[in-house]
């Protein structure tokens, strides 16, 4: 899996997931320089406040572009350090429109260019048995006419006022290319309910993106997902980060 040519900051990989269980490899990783861990890792990190501050710190070791810092000054206008993950006011996106306009402020926030053409997008099928399909996208235009996501049959014209403007496209109803997906993770949804983990969701995302290399994989595995196939995709993720990190079993141990 390429992603996995990224080194992930394992001494923070403490799992939330109960079917979990961490090996000597794991520990054994934390001394690893580049802290640049995909998406798709999130549901294996701890959320607690040691380990966001460690989590940021390493970041700003390894000199990553977005800090978990940076994204609490830039979407929620507070000091990581006065973050209390265990808080009841907590501020938190209910969909991929709200998440975007987060997203967006973090990309702003370091003058990234053309920031209002990326979007952070999902897949739901698969929501009631507690997975979400989740992309990154670089969409050119602010107004598309594409098939619908789950009925082809019926055509949509959008702008990012509609819902259904924050589900990935490949292509518009007159067959040119409208996405490009610069991240894209199988999610259990329970990875990203709380503020803390919706931070660090936003954080990896705004790191993967600005790299702009394309993961056009992403298409084959979505029409899986639709089909119905979702268990699939989300197992193989899992295994292969369950295999980089020395993890015995991860958060698809009860689909199998």
């Amino acid at each position: 899996m390429k992603r996995l040519s990224y080194l992930i900051t394992a001494g923070i990989l403490l799992v939330i997931c109960g079917c979990v269980y961490l090996s000597p490899t794991v520990a054994g990783l934390s001394a690893a320089k580049g802290s640049e861990a995909g998406l798709p890792s999130l549901p294996y990190y701890t959320f607690s406040k040691e380990g966001l501050i460690k989590l940021n710190d390493e970041m700003v070791e390894y000199k990553v572009p977005f800090t978990l810092a940076d994204t609490f000054q830039a979407v929620y206008g507070m000091d990581l350090k006065d973050f209390n993950p265990s808080g009841y006011k907590e501020d938190l996106f209910t969909n991929m429109m709200e998440a975007t306009h987060f997203f967006q402020k973090i990309l702003k926030s370091k003058n990234i260019q053309n920031a209002d053409h990326y979007f952070l997008t999902s897949v739901d099928t698969a929501r009631e048995d507690g997975l979400m399909l989740f992309a990154a996208v670089y969409r050119p235009g602010l107004k598309i006419t594409v098939a619908d996501k789950y009925d082809p049959s019926v055509t949509r014209t959008l702008t990012p006022g509609d819902l259904e403007f924050f589900r990935p496209y490949q292509t518009n109803v007159d067959g040119a290319n409208v996405d490009k997906i610069y991240e894209w993770a199988a999610l259990p949804v329970d990875s990203y309910k709380r503020q803390s983990h919706q931070a660090v969701l936003l954080t990896l995302t705004a790191n993967m993106v600005i790299r702009k290399k394309a993961e056009p994989e992403y298409w084959e595995k979505e029409k899986k997902w639709i089909a119905g196939d979702y268990k699939a995709v989300a197992i193989e993720q899992d295994r292969a980060y369950c295999e980089f990190l020395g993890i015995q079993k991860g958060y698809t141990c009860d689909f199998e």
